[in-house]
């Protein structure tokens, strides 16, 4: 549900609205970037909007190209134009470099769009920026860092404090912060104003090192914040009021990156307390420990849907609504979908291992052969679990014949061997077997696999099988993806081995129902 044109917004998000330029690769595999919208402030504009919060956004927006994708962007996702400034300034930049999925950021932002609002620019908004009775305003990052707009937003927050709920979000970037004296000297001044305050564990150690985060929080409570909320990453969150507490883990997904996690972590408290009408100040500090479970929940689950997708990519409600549905890490996907997250696995001068796995029938092996098939054989390789089927003979005099498939008729141990060289990328190329469907046998070293080549899938019935040397496979994988079965799947005789691979999904970082 998008907000109509000329409603009036629930929430009024002002600060940054930027392009970051992600890791990518050709199709020739030369490293690229590619643009996606982004900005804090932007990014949990865009998340309010998708989680049907009718949310305005106040930023100077540029006319050229990045800044049309921005307008785009907003729009698409049902953010009301109401406070957008026009100009010719160029849009801010921020290069996102990602370390094992974890992002840093360099900014290129000198005399751009959004670095340049200042108090006429507000002035000339409709009803001189004056903004809707019982409207929440959010604020934060680099906005309240680079001049002139640190100081024009400052004025605005100062303006509103005590006639609005006002949230902030710091999300410090050190690197951009030329004197750190001047600007914990400006949070402090900030935080006596503010009602809801959320930052990170790496904010909070910059912002007060050393000190417990217990008496940094009790700090800010008696400053007169009516709600902080730290997160821990993939540990989970903390939200804490003045009379109760509440912690939560993180849910378990597949990581692609966490570009965007913590705007849409942001995103999803605010949605929760304007569902539950809980944005005035009054209702914030009466929040019991059960509320602040829920919120932290519905905020870390709208976090980790984000960081299954490349970019600042917040979910929508019906993904969410869609996922409370589902065990947690389940998604209902299309094969696009799905080439875009192994895309995103594929970094130049890395290697990453993706496990393909499912019950027989339900699709992995295709799933597999699409995926390396649409990434191309300069970013992605397949190796089959079946090169690893024991020969006829060898089932013969082992008596497994007639079980040809069940755990225990594959070389485990060469297996292993070979996902341990692959990762190790020590050689310029290793060989992998292949298999002959048609002769029913494994063809030794048929399937090279060059150094370059960033990412290698492999796909099998058994990677997540807690039995025998199985259970090591696990480890040497750096995402495993489950394809679940058609739930109206019979195999006959085979329905003792389908049930027990069934039994193996908990495991995997992804459960994958494909859409028809």
């Amino acid at each position: 549900m998008t907000a109509p044109p000329g409603a009036d917004p629930a929430v009024v998000v002002a600060g940054d609205a930027l392009v970051d330029l992600t890791p990518t690769t050709t199709v020739g595999g030369t490293p690229a970037y590619e643009p996606h919208p982004g900005g804090s402030c932007l990014n949990v504009a865009v998340g309010l909007a998708r989680l049907e919060v009718p949310t305005a956004f106040l930023a100077r927006v540029s006319s050229d190209a990045f800044g049309q994708l921005l307008r785009e962007h907003l729009a698409a996702s049902g953010v009301l134009p109401t406070y957008l400034i026009d100009t010719d300034d160029l849009t801010t930049l921020a290069a996102v470099h990602l370390r094992d999925g974890q992002a840093t950021y360099s900014f290129h932002a000198a005399g751009a769009a959004d670095r340049g609002l200042q108090p006429e620019h507000l002035a000339a908004l409709p009803d001189g920026a004056a903004l809707p009775p019982g409207a929440a305003l959010h604020l934060g990052s680099i906005a309240l860092v680079l001049e002139p707009v640190a100081s024009t937003l400052e004025g605005l927050l100062r303006r509103q404090a005590g006639r609005r709920t006002v949230s902030l979000d710091p999300n410090v970037r050190p690197g951009l912060i030329p004197d750190r004296d001047a600007y914990l000297r400006r949070f402090a001044g900030w935080v006596p104003l503010v009602d809801v305050l959320k930052v990170s564990e790496e904010d909070l150690a910059w912002l007060d090192p050393g000190r417990p985060e217990d008496e940094v929080v009790a700090g800010w409570l008696a400053a007169g914040v009516s709600l902080v909320v730290v997160t821990h990453g993939g540990d989970g969150a903390r939200a804490s009021t003045p009379s109760a507490s509440a912690s939560v883990a993180a849910p378990r997904v597949a990581v692609v990156d966490t570009v965007g996690a913590g705007d849409a972590f942001m995103a999803g408290a605010l949605a929760y307390l304007h569902e539950r009408r809980l944005l005035g100040d009054g209702a914030l500090r009466a929040l019991d420990a059960s509320r602040l479970t829920e919120l932290l929940q519905a905020a870390c689950l709208a976090a980790a849907a984000t960081c299954t997708r490349a970019g600042a990519d917040p979910p929508r409600r019906r993904h969410l609504d869609a996922h409370f549905s589902r065990a947690p890490g389940e998604v209902t996907v299309g094969m696009a979908d799905l080439v875009r997250r192994a895309r995103a696995l594929a970094v130049p001068g890395r290697r990453q291992l993706l496990g393909i796995t499912g019950p027989p029938a339900a699709g992995s092996n295709s799933v597999a052969t699409a995926l390396v098939a649409a990434l191309g054989p300069e970013t992605a390789v397949l190796v089959p679990v079946d090169g690893f089927h024991l020969s006829n003979a060898t089932l013969r005099a082992l008596g497994r014949q007639n079980r040809k498939g069940a755990w225990d008729t594959f070389d485990t141990d060469g297996y292993l061997h070979l996902l341990r060289r692959l990762r190790s990328r020590e050689d310029a190329v290793v060989y992998a077997p292949d298999f002959d469907r048609d002769h029913d046998q494994a063809i030794g070293s048929a399937l090279p696999v060059p150094r370059a080549v960033p990412l290698v899938v492999t796909e099998g019935n058994h990677l997540l099988l807690d039995r025998g040397r199985w259970r090591e496979v696990r480890d040497l994988l750096d995402q495993t993806w489950y394809v679940q079965a058609p739930q109206d799947l019979r195999l006959g005789s085979g329905q003792a081995n389908t049930d027990l691979i069934a039994s193996t999904h908990p495991q995997a970082d992804l459960v994958v129902r494909l859409l028809d």
